[in-house]
């Protein structure tokens, strides 16, 4: 690491000569990437405050030297002008601060061409070839005359023909409807809106008469990156564009016709991207909803005001048909998104609670209240054993494969998935979406738990493996109900004695047996068969609860007893 301090012994080869604020001079030989600032960390220590921490850097590209700006407080500068980014030449003076350095190329003769910035990948790049580089130019670089403004026109319906008399009318409707045939003829809808850009770039260049053609879009920041890139074969793949015109565009939301005239002298050589001079160009903002998206920039070296206003009104007509393609492929991905939430939420909700978050409605959520629930657990009995009986891989198949079953079986009662509890279930049938029946959703859903544990025990059975037992407990009465946890994890749930209850039911019953409260079963109504158990204390009540054997769906009005 070098310091303004440190002096070397005179490079031969591409080099810096530093003077400083404090005085000191010294010579630094350039490498293939050299670091300017203020940290220690970098190649080139400039102990000054003016100086940012990570202030600039010169990159070798070839024989050419690359100075950028990393964003400092106080600019970078060469030959008292502020640059961004500028291929150095031999003697040019660079002022970081108080610090000024002047590039040496080490060499007798010879400048090499300027270098534009990196390449941007283009519908017309070729393997193995430079695509088209874009290159954002400052505004002390250019001058642009701003010939023509146009709003972007907004697609209208077409009036019928004995409705228009004049000429000129009947062209300007004909002009939109070859724009609107053409635009949705070539773009589809697509997934990517990379993809989406390269063919409105393709459009633009069907209709329009262009070199070089860009969409840049904006960042936080208000610097522009340019997204897809198309020029036309034969044309240099240099594209430079004026930050003038793009900000013009960016702040007005209208579309711009310019003549560009580049002044800075060191792109005028032969070599430069920029060659020939003069050259029009036109802006226009690509809008969704009546936000900025993105500018698509087009220009023309063949002449000086290759342009017209006409060809400002077709290219302002593609970005409204453009707006509604970004409108439509935002609405696709908001689609997609909303489908990945709704997928997520459907494992641990019932549709139709999903469908509830998915819009907005989670008042009722928020709110936690006194409500009336029936709560549900399954367990599998002698997990413990059966555990130690698997390997580890075969225990968390089998686990998933029962969570997965009795998921279904509550979805398709509509109740809620509350929380799976090691080898155990908890369901809710209540808020946030409760039904007049939920009690007798429960028991059905119970009955059908038990029979899709006898088809999975079948499938064990003839995989060679042991069958599981599963008893569950319900009961129906009141409990608190809403989002529980802290701030950062939280769960719709249902607590109180009920579900406390529920889970003793749960311990009561044996292995492929459901055992419900009397709640539930008086409030489930006529159409199951159960037979009452003994009085039985549970822990956590004073009183015996009486409890109900619930053998199936046949209808039995003398069942339930008293």
């Amino acid at each position: 690491m070098s310091t303004p301090s440190s002096k070397s012994t005179g490079p031969r080869g591409p080099h810096l000569k530093g003077r400083f604020p404090d005085g000191t001079t010294g010579e630094f030989a350039l490498g293939e990437l050299t670091t300017l600032g203020r940290h220690p960390s970098n190649t080139l220590r400039l102990v000054d405050r003016e100086v940012s921490k990570e202030h600039a850097t010169i990159e070798r590209m070839g024989r050419d030297f690359i100075l950028r700006d990393l964003g400092s407080s106080n600019g970078t500068f060469v030959n008292g002008r502020r640059v961004a980014e500028l291929r150095l030449r031999d003697g040019d003076e660079i002022a970081l601060g108080a610090s000024k350095l002047v590039f040496h190329t080490g060499e007798a003769s010879g400048v090499a061409p300027a270098v534009a910035a990196p390449p941007v990948p283009g519908p017309n790049s070729n393997p193995g070839r430079a695509g088209p580089r874009v290159t954002v130019v400052a505004q002390s670089h250019s001058i642009p005359a701003f010939l023509a403004q146009m709003d972007q026109q907004v697609p209208q319906n077409f009036r019928p023909a004995e409705q228009i008399q004049e000429l000129a009318t009947l062209k300007r409707e004909y002009e939109k409807l070859r724009i609107a045939y053409e635009f949705h003829r070539q773009v589809s809808q697509q997934g990517e809106q990379t993809d989406l850009f390269e063919q409105i770039l393709s459009v633009a260049f069907q209709l329009l008469a262009a070199d070089h053609g860009v969409i840049l879009k904006r960042g936080s920041d208000g610097q522009f990156s340019p997204m897809a890139v198309k020029h036309r074969p034969g044309s240099p793949v240099n594209v430079m564009v004026s930050d003038t015109v793009l900000q013009k565009v960016a702040e007005t939301k209208k579309g711009v016709l310019t003549a560009d005239a580049i002044i800075d002298e060191r792109f005028s050589s032969s070599e430069s991207i920029v060659a020939q001079g003069i050259r029009s160009a036109m802006a226009v903002p690509l809008l969704s909803k009546g936000k900025l998206e993105a500018v698509l920039f087009l220009d023309s070296r063949q002449q000086t005001n290759a342009f017209s206003e006409k060809d400002l009104t077709i290219l302002s007509g593609i970005a409204a048909q453009a707006a509604i393609a970004l409108e439509n492929a935002a609405l696709a991905a908001q689609i997609q998104a909303e489908a990945v939430t709704r997928a997520e939420l459907s494992r641990f909700l019932s549709r139709a609670v999903a469908e509830a978050v998915i819009r907005g409605e989670t008042d009722d959520l928020r709110q936690s209240r006194l409500a009336e629930v029936t709560c549900l657990f399954a367990d599998i009995r002698g997990f413990t054993t059966l555990s130690e009986n698997e390997s580890p891989q075969e225990v968390v198949s089998m686990l998933n494969e029962f969570f997965t079953l009795m998921a279904g079986v509550v979805f398709r009662h509509e109740g809620n998935l509350d929380k799976f509890i090691g080898d155990c279930v908890m369901a809710v049938w209540g808020p946030p979406l409760s039904h007049p029946d939920d009690p007798a959703r429960a028991l059905r859903a119970a009955l059908e738990m038990q029979d899709a544990v006898e088809v999975l025990n079948g499938s064990r059975m003839a995989a060679g493996k042991p069958p599981i037992e599963v008893g569950i407990g319900l009961n129906t009465g009141q409990a608190v109900v809403g989002y529980m946890g802290s701030t950062e994890r939280h769960e719709f749930t249902a607590i109180g004695d009920t579900v406390n209850t529920a889970s003793r039911l749960c311990g009561l019953a044996r292995g492929g047996e459901v055992v419900a409260n009397e709640s539930t079963i008086h409030k489930a109504g006529d159409g199951f068969e159960a037979e009452p158990l003994p009085i039985t204390q549970v822990k956590g009540r004073e009183k015996g609860v009486q409890a109900y054997r619930v053998i199936g769906l046949e209808i039995t009005n003398n069942s339930k007893g008293g």
